[in-house]
């Protein structure tokens, strides 16, 4: 411990690669673990003053996002018992519908909040909202509301249509009002029935409290599921759960990039650490030092450096998270309204997850220290130790056959496995890349320094990156990985984003769609004004066989068209897609029960399988009045409504895809952006070393006539080739491997695809990584000097 510690004080510059790896991974990891433990579900405000909640049985699905609801009559019965309790004051049931504020014929509000924005008057209780003005709505055209006074009136686009109500009482908190009856009219059943407690109950938790939780179960049993205190937090609506999935998908990104790249830096400084250091290692073990001594020396070493680094850069990451939950929130990542909270755990497992990932670093380069012989202590000089280990001899030729061979089969695979088959071989082959490369960069380098080679800096460059090679795999290893992974993730997104423009195309016919407009859909209204018949989209829980699902399902007009079949008879009939069909196990003839969106549940004949799961739109109306219609192919002459605008098909389908790359995009920059700072301080660290225990050979270069420019020069002109020949080794295989998933995403859509390389951010980070490469070269030369 002694020892290391002193070699740590005295030598700390040589760990300075280490500890700026750990310091920005744990950094990363305790800035994102504050930002995703700071952002966890919350009970919707409208129950805030309802303690315990009901909500129906789990459908039993396994997603989250599958919730059943209690025909309205079941959800009076069971809030007429709950409400008679003991200690109960009120069991309400709350039927939510779609409903959205027009102001000059637009809708207002976001449009996913604005499907749970219709209430019934009853249940403003359960949020303790009060009249300050007016009186409750009491018949069909009335609401109440926040911000406008009694008397006046208000324009609202529903499910039906455009809408005028009459405001009848001013309300203290969000939302729309109306009659109860009303309510259940236009609500596709009852998902949630709130209770309110006498004022002796106490709170939920203590013995009051959990009487009358305990009474309420006992009471619900199988019909529903009683949720108190913080279990309400997991009625927080789906729009806001799938913000926070989505910035949690970015952080859990990080913090695995951030781990993995921190092992990657560590490792390579250690490995290079311990070459330069093999006299002084060899030395020890001459004086008897033990092998298994040597180990604990380059551990504690590296244990040293990642706790101190460790211990500055928790606070750093937990003092940044604020600054990001604005930008988290303006690009859609986290809700409105998220505040960053202390979090001690965030910060205690980053420190401890920064001193095993930097152990895990140098266990490697530690075990190759301790092999070290006592001669080596004796050795004046020695020739650069051979770049290719039995180890990379085995490893990298594996991973070149099995990334060809994987891409050579994709042609053959099945449609929906050969874009991932497509991303596995290109890793393969940009592994065997790496582990190759200081065979490969031999030719390269002298491809690249041809036209230097008559020039004396041109040879010198040369012939030293030639003689040097595990000294220039090891800087240009990294830039390949970076500038390879770039081109593959950009180039692969990008070109996805082309297939998913083709293939969406080729869903309509050329011409012009009506669209919502600020609307999660389009209302009956918008599209019977276009002489079309209104197809709105619900969604089923389909059970089969013992096995249960929930799957989006449309209103059919036609009748189903299934595969083969032609099209069938009207009358009550289910279609199902080929994924559900599978899943259930169920063909054209079965009989699966089918629960809808209001609660009713209904046994219905499978007549065919098709493209989508589909029932007659006579039933999604009688049972999901709130449904909405996705959009219209227009036959005739477009008519404006509101909620709705039209675009031609092929401007629609560059809105979905830029839509849904926006977020991809996000990812993308914060990944690679992540990774080229890793790059760099891999790249970095290792030319800073290198070059300074090179001083004695540029010593020579004085002693011959060189003056600190031409020796600046020499040491740039090296930097920049072993930084080009990586980052063209990277492109190349990058390429290929794009080739072959390009034609993967082809054969999907059945239509040619052009080969997208994103030459802008690859010139970018190929830029980055040379530019700090070179800053890192210099320095110690200039400080010679």
């Amino acid at each position: 411990m002694g020892t290391g510690w002193a070699t740590v004080r005295h030598r700390f510059p040589r760990f300075a690669g280490t500890f700026v790896a750990v310091f920005l991974g744990v950094a990363v990891v305790a800035g994102a673990a504050t930002l995703h433990l700071s952002s966890q579900p919350q009970a919707p405000a409208r129950y805030g003053q309802s303690p315990v909640l009901v909500t129906p049985p789990d459908p039993g699905t396994g997603q989250d996002s599958d919730r059943r609801a209690w025909t309205a009559r079941e959800a009076a019965g069971l809030a007429a018992r709950l409400g008679s309790l003991p200690g109960v004051t009120a069991a309400v049931a709350d039927p939510w519908f779609y409903v959205q504020r027009l102001v000059a014929g637009r809708a207002t509000g976001d449009a996913q909040a604005a499907l749970v924005d219709g209430h019934s008057w009853s249940s403003a209780a359960l949020g303790g909202y009060r009249l300050t003005a007016g009186r409750p709505p009491r018949t069909g055209g009335e609401v109440a509301v926040a911000g406008l006074s009694p008397g006046a009136t208000t324009d609202v686009l529903t499910s039906a249509g455009p809408e005028k109500w009459l405001v009848t009482g001013t309300v203290s908190g969000p939302g729309f009002y109306v009659a109860d009856h009303e309510a259940a009219r236009r609500a596709s059943g009852v998902h949630v029935i709130g209770l309110t407690l006498a004022a002796g109950a106490g709170e939920v938790g203590d013995g009051a409290g959990r009487a009358e939780v305990a009474a309420v179960r006992a009471e619900v049993g199988a019909e529903g599921v009683v949720r108190a205190g913080a279990d309400r937090d997991s009625l927080e609506p789906d729009s806001v759960t799938r913000i926070r999935w989505l910035g949690a998908q970015l952080l859990i990104a990080l913090v695995m990039l951030g781990a993995f790249a921190t092992v990657f830096v560590v490792s390579s400084t250690c490995a290079l650490s311990a070459a330069q250091r093999r006299r002084e290692l060899g030395l020890l073990r001459a004086i008897g030092a033990t092998p298994g001594q040597v180990r604990r020396l380059m551990y504690t070493e590296t244990a040293l450096i990642a706790l101190f680094a460790g211990l500055l850069g928790a606070p750093a990451g937990a003092a940044a998270a604020p600054l990001l939950a604005e930008p988290m929130v303006g690009t859609g990542l986290e809700p409105a309204g998220f505040a960053v909270t202390s979090q001690p755990t965030a910060l205690a497992g980053a420190i401890l997850l920064g001193l095993v990932v930097a152990l895990a670093g140098v266990a490697a380069a530690a075990r190759r220290a301790s092999r070290i012989p006592p001669l080596d202590a004796l050795r004046e000089a020695a020739a650069d130790p051979r770049a290719m280990t039995p180890a990379r001899w085995v490893a990298g030729p594996f991973c070149a056959v099995a990334g060809a061979g994987l891409l050579a089969s994709v042609p053959a695979l099945p449609l929906e496995l050969r874009s991932t088959a497509g991303l596995g071989a290109a890793m393969l082959l940009l592994t065997a890349a790496a582990l190759l490369s200081p065979v490969l960069i031999v030719p390269l380098v002298r491809v690249i320094a041809r036209p230097w080679r008559n020039t004396a800096i041109g040879m010198l460059v040369r012939e030293s990156t030639l003689t040097g090679v595990r000294r220039v795999a090891s800087t240009a290893a990294p830039v390949l990985a970076t500038v390879g992974f770039t081109v593959l993730l950009a180039g692969t997104v990008a070109t996805a984003e082309a297939a998913v423009g083709i293939d969406e195309s080729a869903k309509y016919p050329a011409g012009t769609l009506l669209v919502p407009d600020g609307t999660p859909g389009l209302s009956a209204a918008a599209v019977t004004a276009q002489g079309a018949e209104p197809t709105p989209s619900t969604r089923l829980l389909i059970t089969h066989g013992g096995a249960t699902t929930g799957v989006p399902a449309s209103g059919s007009v036609t009748g189903p068209a299934g595969t083969g079949d032609g099209p069938a008879p009207g009358g009550e009939f289910l279609v199902l897609d080929r994924y559900t069909a599978a899943e259930l196990d169920a063909r054209a003839g079965d009989v699966v029960r089918v629960r809808f969106a209001d609660g009713a549940v209904t046994s219905l004949p499978v007549r065919a399988v098709g493209a989508e799961v589909q029932v007659p739109v006579e039933m999604v109306r009688r049972h999901d009045p709130d449904a909405l219609t996705r959009l219209v192919v227009l036959e005739e002459d477009a008519v404006a409504v509101p909620g709705g605008r039209f675009l031609p098909v092929q401007e629609y389908v560059r809105e979905e895809v830029d839509e849904e790359g926006r977020l991809v995009d996000l990812f993308l920059v914060a990944l690679i952006g992540l990774t080229a700072g890793y790059t760099g301080i891999a790249v970095g660290n290792t030319l800073l070393m290198a070059t300074a225990a090179r001083r004695p050979e540029f010593g020579a270069l004085r002693l011959a006539g060189a003056g600190t420019g031409q020796v600046l020069r020499i040491v740039t002109a090296e930097t920049l080739l072993a930084v080009l020949t990586g980052a063209v080794l990277g492109t190349l295989v990058a390429v290929i491997s794009l080739a072959g998933i390009r034609a993967a995403f082809a054969a999907e859509v059945g239509a040619e695809i052009a080969l997208v390389i994103p030459w802008t951010i690859t010139a970018a980070v190929t830029a980055i990584c040379a530019a700090l490469a070179t800053a890192a070269a210099i320095v110690p030369v200039l400080r010679r000097g």
